[in-house]
């Protein structure tokens, strides 16, 4: 089916425009216009054209955007441990119609889980930012190198630290719902970089504006010294003849058959449109040209298809439930439990990460760590469920053991040391594929994060990676520095500092760094819709 680049150029905004103003409409204060709960609006909803300039392959100001506003984030939380005065602040939907709308958006998200997948993807106007993402990771590892990806793919496995197993599998997850081939081809087509589309863009801006002068009509013509033995195209003005620099040319894109033929996807004679007008038309057709790589999507078995729907399925309604749970139990008020779900389900990244294993699991276990704070033993579980999946929670265990301090710390961590040592009991039985036990033992607790030097996928990518090493300092500072600070600790800090954890590691993650928000986002949500929480303090509350 062709597909113009104006089609794809909206794809990632749709349910952007429509969740922010269903989030404006029901949670924004307009009689309290300039209130913190305004504000706090305004940043999450500034998250989603972040993701957008990604999945238009304008990864890295997209990048520096998320920074920006996560920065923003940390500096509004660090405010919020002297926010004593909590007014409530109910949304503005009745009960009934908050409860409806968050059934009705779970529901969306489901059928976001069973239907927009893999070969039911039948035109470039319904994958979302996951696909994107997986796209462009298979165009590397069949060795098509992106021109946004400059590192070899045989480095890409040592950048996520984890448990193997689980980020193999989430791995295996993604590439079996990854679009057909015809779409696949389209998207790296039109990813030929939109940031040359720009330059283009103001180039020929530019070289009108010259060639309108009365200097350079007199001269007849625009020099094309950039290229000169690139042909050039005429232009008719005031009946003067003029030349203009040619638009860029679409890079050569290859993919590998079976036969490890490298196969054309586009041609280095083919140039892009010269006018925005020509961005509808129509494309060739290149199916033909395009074939399944079978050695790298595997079709997977009726038992991997199960768990790979019935693993998101779980845990998105695990993540609704704890919100209301949380809501219900500790804050009081079972509508702000069902308001933060809601908000959560109206995200856009929500919408466009729903299928990510990696992203959304372990923000389930640190969300129930949260829902388990009373009970010392189940929610050092937790936490060290999502630490030894991901490592990058582990930096949470020495605000939470201070939390604990004065009741419940040993049980905290005896049930934070026993699900790590179950994990690494897990690792015994790894495929070797996966590398030696000491590989991935090593590699469960972050030994590629940690180098100084080291491949980057993200941020890290653009950007001199040595100064990861004064952020990794500071990082480090702060998460030991919550043993002492703030003295008082009760579980409105602990959400706040957590988020805070969480938020900071996207700055130094090598992988993706600032994608991850599900990591965080329960936390921030809880973090915004709070009561006062003073009295909720470890001595009087822990069971």
């Amino acid at each position: 089916m062709p597909t113009s680049l104006l089609q794809y150029e909206m794809l990632p905004t749709t349910w952007f425009y429509v969740s922010t103003l269903i989030i404006l409409a029901i949670f924004f204060k307009f009689n309290r216009f300039f209130s913190v709960r305004n504000f706090d609006l305004s940043l999450l909803i500034l998250i989603s054209p972040g993701l957008i300039l990604i999945a238009m392959d304008d990864s890295e100001f997209g990048y520096v955007w998320l920074f920006v506003v996560y920065f923003l984030f940390l500096i509004r939380l660090c405010f919020d441990t002297v926010m004593v005065r909590r007014p409530l602040l109910e949304p503005n939907l009745m009960p009934e119609a908050l409860s409806f709308s968050c059934f009705f958006l779970f529901l969306f998200v489901l059928a976001a889980l069973t239907v927009n997948r893999g070969n039911k993807i039948d035109t470039i106007r319904t994958v979302r930012l996951e696909h994107i993402l997986t796209t462009r990771h298979l165009a590397q590892k069949v060795g098509m190198n992106p021109a946004t990806l400059t590192i070899p793919y045989k480095e890409l496995p040592n950048i996520q630290p984890g448990f193997r197993p689980f980020l193999s599998f989430c791995e295996h997850a993604s590439l079996s719902f990854t679009p057909p081939p015809q779409i696949r081809a389209e998207m790296l087509q039109y990813k030929t970089d939109f940031s040359s589309w720009r330059r283009f863009f103001l180039s020929v801006n530019d070289s009108l504006n010259h060639a309108s002068s009365p200097t350079s009509i007199n001269n007849n013509h625009i020099s094309a010294a950039d290229n000169p033995s690139t042909p050039v195209k005429t232009v008719i003005e005031n009946n003067n003849p003029a030349t203009i620099t040619p638009p860029p040319t679409i890079p050569q894109l290859t993919m590998l058959s079976e036969n490890n033929e490298t196969i054309n996807l586009s041609s280095t004679s083919t140039t892009l449109p010269p006018r925005p007008v020509l961005l509808s038309e129509p494309e060739a057709d290149i199916s033909a040209t395009v074939s399944p790589v079978e050695q790298v999507i595997q079709p997977p078995s009726l038992g991997q298809f199960c768990l790979f729907m019935l693993i998101p399925i779980l845990t998105q309604f695990m993540i609704v439930l704890g919100f209301i749970y949380v809501g219900h139990c500790h804050f009081g008020n079972i509508r702000t439990g069902v308001a933060c779900a809601t908000l959560y389900l109206l995200l856009p990244y929500t919408n466009q990460m729903v299928g990510r294993i990696d992203h959304i699991v372990p923000s389930a276990f640190i969300l129930w760590g949260v829902a388990m704070y009373r009970r010392p033993f189940c929610a050092g579980i937790c936490i060290g469920s999502a630490a030894a999946l991901v490592f990058y929670p582990l930096c949470l265990i020495p605000l939470w053991g201070s939390f604990y301090w004065r009741k419940g710390w040993v049980r905290f961590l005896i049930g934070t040391s026993s699900a790590i040592v179950l994990f690494s009991i897990l690792l015994l039985f790894s495929p070797s594929t996966l590398g030696s036990y000491s590989e991935q033992f090593l590699h469960m607790f972050g030994k590629s994060s940690l180098r100084v030097f080291s491949s980057a996928d993200g941020f890290w990518n653009y950007h001199d990676i040595i100064y990861r090493v004064p952020l990794l300092a500071c990082y480090f500072a702060v998460c030991f520095g919550m043993l002492l600070w703030p003295i008082h600790k009760h579980l409105a800090v602990l959400l706040s500092c957590s988020s805070i954890i969480m938020i900071g590691t996207q700055f130094w993650q090598l992988h993706q760094g600032g994608l991850y928000i599900a990591w965080f986002i329960p936390l921030l949500i809880l973090t915004i819709f709070r009561p006062n929480l003073e009295d909720r303090v470890a001595q009087s509350t822990v069971i």
